[in-house]
């Protein structure tokens, strides 16, 4: 288990750190998660969005300023687009 947090997990060392490179923060991105789609789905988005934290989500997230630091805009709506009816 130490290994796997130590290897593959190991990018998240900045959100334990409090320098998460997104925005929303990872915890703000899965509490909006469930607040729009419910535990269920909201965990599978928080999850899914973890993986991608600090990783290739940044060759392709847009830089936005917050508070003085860049960060890469993430919202809930950039990644629940197969919920929808009509193509992004």
């Amino acid at each position: 288990m130490i290994d796997f947090y130590q290897g593959p997990l190991d990018h998240l060392n900045a959100v334990r750190t409090g320098q998460c490179p997104m925005y929303p923060s990872c915890s703000q991105y899965a509490s909006q998660a469930v607040e729009k789609h419910g535990p269920a789905v909201g965990a599978m988005l928080a999850c899914d969005r973890l993986i991608r934290c600090g990783r290739s989500e940044l060759d392709y997230a847009p830089k936005i300023p917050v508070n003085g630091k860049w960060r890469y805009y993430d919202p809930v709506s950039a990644n629940d687009f197969w919920f929808s009816d009509t193509p992004p």
